[in-house]
């Protein structure tokens, strides 16, 4: 009898302790937001970069283009008033690995905005590379530095890259037109140090066609 009733008081502590409070959610918690950006396709394995769920900070231009304009800021009269975007630029920015992410020095950013459609899109990237062609913060003297993937997309007019020396840094930029909108990968290093970085330039442009725009420039949701 005594062996019965300790197994009976052993048994209901165990249910007990199974037994959810009355406080606890019964769905569990909120899965995580999915990943918007695939950034294992990202330079700089070495960063560790960390999902993009969400935007940081509303822009009124890309961040390649702020790289090369004096101030950060492009000047009204230097942009196409004929590209028209259906909002604002959403920005999240790169971040490596808490413990033990290595950028090597650089930092950056995914943008995009909305376009009504993937023609209007084009032709908002190709004024963004006109702009960035004539890069107004670019040093009379550049040092001449060569990467031989820039160009490939020139007869893409979907696809933009470049390299770009501007007066205090190196400006790596990707974008790419989508059916939702212009999407923009920058990659900005001091001019301090190597600008070299191992990448595929396919696994790049299939992360920004990719890109979920909708979520990313989602203004209901911010990190």
């Amino acid at each position: 009898m005594k062996k019965r009733l300790l197994a009976a008081a052993a048994a209901a502590a165990i249910a007990l302790g199974a037994a959810p409070s009355a406080a606890a959610d019964p769905f569990g918690p909120p899965e995580p937001a999915p990943p918007v950006f695939d950034v294992s396709a990202l330079p700089i394995p070495s960063a560790n970069w960390q999902p993009i769920v969400h935007y940081d900070r509303v822009m009124d231009f890309y961040p390649g283009m702020g790289a090369c304009s004096w101030g950060g800021v492009p000047v009204d009269t230097d942009l196409d008033p004929r590209v028209q975007s259906t909002s604002p630029v959403y920005v999240a920015d790169l971040r490596p690995a808490g413990f033990g992410g290595d950028t090597q020095g650089w930092f950056g950013t995914v943008s995009a905005a909305r376009f009504a459609s993937v023609d209007d899109a084009s032709y908002a990237l190709s004024a963004y590379r006109r702009y960035l062609d004539a890069c107004p913060t670019a040093p009379e003297n550049p040092a001449g530095y060569h990467n031989d993937a820039v160009g490939t997309s020139a007869l893409d007019p979907t696809l933009a890259h470049a390299l770009i020396e501007t007066d205090i840094n190196w400006v790596e930029v990707f974008a790419a037109a989508t059916d939702k909108g212009l999407v923009e990968l920058a990659l900005i290093h001091p001019k301090d140090g190597p600008v070299e970085f191992q990448y595929n330039p396919a696994a790049i442009t299939n992360a920004l066609k990719t890109a979920d725009v909708d979520a990313l420039t989602d203004a209901g949701v911010q990190l």
